[in-house]
């Protein structure tokens, strides 16, 4: 910690509420006390404690007990004294007009999740007030359909599942062990302050989130099998939202394999859409979305996907309005363009398998088109034409993602050619990149954006392809300690796997022969994981 942190931290001069109430010896850290910690006590901290009543007054005959409780006191049968108060009571409640409203003993509860458990009411609030703000740019009101959707939960159980699946265990990713430091960071250390402050700033019920994010992900899945066997024009877009939670809550447990299965049923569901019973024209704005986030995740999972993924968007739905609405509103802000170079990718055989060499030659060609094209595309001049989500927009942040973005798809392509090939050999003169300086661009372009920055929620794929062709362990070094950073923002599982893969890849690098055609691609597919990084 720096000496300037330090300094703007006041210890406390006394022990914390547990330890005087325990008689312990409180080492009096910051923001809670080590001894509760270790003990799984919930620190009550130093300053002062309020403890409400169970009652409705803190003090005399009413003290602990409700309205109910002490009219049943004064009922008992020759209590003379209760009855005779009992009758003033009702003389003075029929005097003041107010004899026939109900009395209150119970505390205020939001209608919407009255019939909920604690717990369940928790994850709902922890939902509201920090994932929601994740799954888009800007959670401004009317452009977060996600958090519009909170109020559909009690008439829709699947919904309220996935949901409360989803945020228990990004409750249970907060309450683990802090993130583990890579062997590319020895002289760091993991950041226990961050951790114990994102602890208490976080609250809830810790302890039993893994368990409540599993019961609350398979009655998703049971409600989510009742849904699909009877799809009408009522429920569709309401299935595909549970769908698309199901992908968020595997980038929020670890990003690999299980994603593909749902992204899988969501294709047989958009098909349908295109069918005169389901078209929306135009389309709803909940559908642009989930069609929008559905197609983002298609476009990124498929980079690292190893078997072959049918075409998400059928042709008879127009694909212009989804791309617009994904680089405006999806929290990676990549440009349309761009992903409709990766989507025309996908259409190409994949030259790294065993190809009759005229027709690797033709895809080759292909492939080095859509390079030029991605070269092509300008992030400064695409910002100029960037119509703002938002009044606090900023169009150098844009600009920066799209930058880095731009490189990152460069990244992709060149990686689908063999390694021979003139585009990308530097020993030959129409070479037209260089992965280590696109690495390097991507780089450039991510450390201009912070961590209280809103395009830093978008860096994840960059960075990761970045990272996969860097050869510098210092920038190494800054990758890994920028992926924590993400993490203590985000909380995002996939961060771990992504550290994970990149430590692989640099290993298998350090350990091949100078100038050896090393395909991270090979390593990432010799693992088995089909990985969506987003």
């Amino acid at each position: 910690m720096s000496p300037s942190a330090t300094s703007d931290l006041v210890l406390p001069t006394k022990a914390c509420h547990n330890c005087r109430k325990r008689r312990w010896k409180c080492d009096r850290s910051l923001p809670v006390c080590q001894k509760c910690l270790s003990t799984g006590v919930d620190c009550l901290g130093y300053g002062k404690l309020f403890v409400w009543n169970k009652g409705v007054a803190s003090r005399g005959k009413m003290m602990g007990k409700s309205f109910e409780e002490r009219l049943a006191d004064r009922t008992v049968p020759g209590n003379t004294k209760s009855d005779r108060s009992i009758e003033v009571v009702a003389q003075q409640d029929n005097a003041s007009g107010y004899a026939d409203q109900p009395q209150l003993s119970w505390p205020l509860v939001d209608p919407l999740v009255q019939d909920l458990s604690p717990h369940s009411r928790y994850y709902i609030h922890h939902f509201s007030t920090q994932i929601c703000e994740d799954l888009v740019v800007y959670d401004v009101p009317g452009q977060n359909p996600m958090r519009e959707l909170i109020s559909a939960i009690t008439a829709h159980p699947s919904l309220l599942q996935i949901i409360l699946a989803n945020s228990a265990f990004h409750v249970f990713n907060i309450s683990s062990d802090p993130e583990s430091q890579s062997s590319y960071q020895q002289d760091q250390k993991p950041c226990l302050v961050a951790y114990y402050r994102a602890v208490g700033r976080f609250g809830g019920p810790m302890k039993s989130s893994y368990r409540d994010a599993l019961l609350a992900k398979q009655q998703a899945l049971s409600l989510l099998a009742e849904g699909i066997a009877s799809v009408n024009e009522s429920n569709i877009d309401l299935l595909l939202v549970v769908i698309l939670f199901f992908i968020n809550y595997d980038l929020i447990e670890s990003g690999k394999d299980k994603w593909k299965v749902h992204m899988d049923g969501a294709q047989k569901i958009i098909n349908l859409l295109a069918t005169p019973r389901f078209i929306q024209r135009p389309m709803s704005r909940l559908r642009l979305h989930v069609l929008s986030d559905l197609l983002v995740f298609y476009v990124l999972g498929s980079t690292f996907s190893f078997s072959t993924m049918p075409k998400l968007i059928p042709d008879s739905i127009d694909l212009e309005p989804i791309l617009r609405y994904a680089e405006t509103n999806n929290y990676l802000s990549c440009p349309s363009p761009l992903l409709r170079i990766m989507i025309q990718s996908f259409e190409l055989p994949d030259t790294r398998k065993s190809l009759a060499d005229e027709i690797a030659t033709h895809v080759q060609e292909q492939v080095g088109e859509l390079l030029v094209a991605a070269l092509a595309f300008d992030p400064v001049h695409w910002t100029h034409n960037f119509e703002p989500a938002s009044p606090f927009e900023n169009l150098e942040h844009r600009m920066r993602i799209a930058s880095a973005h731009r490189a990152a798809v460069c990244i992709y392509l060149a990686r689908v050619l063999p390694a021979t090939n003139p585009l990308l050999d530097p020993s030959k003169g129409s070479a037209l990149v260089s992965l280590t300086g696109l690495a390097n661009e991507i780089v450039f372009h991510i450390s201009h954006l912070k961590p209280g920055d809103i395009m830093f929620k978008s860096i994840s794929w960059a960075l990761f392809m970045a990272g996969a062709e860097s050869e510098d362990p210092a920038q190494r070094t800054w990758i890994m300690n920028t992926m924590d950073e993400f993490y203590n923002l985000l909380y995002w599982g996939y961060i771990r796997t992504v550290k994970k893969v990149l430590e692989a890849i640099w290993s298998r690098k350090d350990k091949a022969a100078a100038g050896s055609d090393n395909c991270w691609v090979d390593e990432v597919q010799e693992m088995g994981h089909e990985m969506l990084i987003a």
